[in-house]
C-alpha cells in the first residue's frame, strides 16, 4: 500500500471536560492542560485500530506542541512501536483570541462569522491565517510521504478541520461543512476513511 497521510485530533482533555477554551501558546496549553485518563485510553485505542489498517514502527507521528496534542502522540507512537514524534508549532490550536478560557459555547459563534466570511473582531485567528500554517505544515508533511513514509497529524478540532477541508479542495472557511473529528479520531487526509472512529468516555 502506498503511503499515506493522516490527521489525528487529540485524546479528551481536561479542557474538554471542563468545556473551556485552551488556545495561547503559554503555560497552560503547553503544560497544564493535558490528557485525562479517557483520553489516553483513547490514544491507545487509536495506535490499535491503526495497526490493524496497516501502520506500524515506520510511521512518522508530527504534533503540536500542545499538551493535548504532544500526548495523544506520544500514545500512539508508542501503540505502533514508532518513533517519539516530532513537534511542528504550526499545528498548534486556532487563536480564539478574547475567548481564550472562556467557555466552548463561543466556538458556535466564531464558526458563524467563518462560514460568513466575516472578520473576527474579537481577537481570533483568521481562517486564512490558519490556512496559510496548515498548508506549509502539509507541505513538509508530504514531503515525509514522497520518501516512503506513512504520516500521522496529531492536532486541534479547528486546524484539522481546516485541513479536511483544503485536503478535500474546499474552501477552508467551510471548514465545519466537513465531518467533524472526534477525540482520538484517525483520518485520511482528503477523500478517505475513518481509520479510527474517535471512542467516547
Amino acid at each position: 500500500m502506498a503511503p499515506q497521510l493522516h490527521v489525528l485530533r487529540h485524546g479528551e482533555s481536561t479542557a474538554n471536560v471542563e468545556g473551556v477554551i485552551v488556545s495561547a501558546p503559554g503555560r497552560r496549553a503547553l503544560e497544564e492542560v493535558g490528557l485525562t485518563a479517557c483520553g489516553r485510553e483513547q490514544a491507545r485505542e487509536a495506535a490499535a485500530a491503526a495497526r490493524a489498517q496497516g501502520l506500524g514502527a515506520h510511521t512518522l507521528v508530527i504534533t503540536s506542541d500542545f499538551a493535548r496534542a504532544r500526548q495523544t502522540a506520544e500514545e500512539f507512537a508508542a501503540g505502533l512501536g514508532a518513533a517519539a514524534p516530532r513537534v511542528d508549532e504550526r499545528l498548534r490550536e486556532r487563536g480564539f483570541g478574547a475567548h481564550e478560557e472562556g467557555p466552548t459555547t463561543a466556538y458556535d459563534e466564531v464558526w458563524g462569522r467563518d462560514r460568513a466570511r466575516a472578520a473576527h473582531p474579537d481577537g481570533v485567528e483568521p481562517v486564512a491565517e490558519v490556512a496559510s500554517r496548515v498548508l506549509a505544515a502539509l507541505a513538509a508533511a508530504d514531503e515525509e510521504v514522497a520518501r516512503g513514509a506513512d504520516v500521522v497529524l496529531v492536532a486541534h478540532g479547528d486546524v484539522l478541520q481546516i485541513a479536511l477541508a483544503l485536503g478535500a479542495g474546499r474552501d477552508p472557511h467551510d471548514h465545519r461543512e466537513v465531518p467533524h473529528l472526534g477525540n482520538a479520531e484517525l483520518r485520511e487526509l482528503g477523500p478517505g476513511r475513518a481509520l479510527a472512529p474517535g471512542t467516547t468516555c
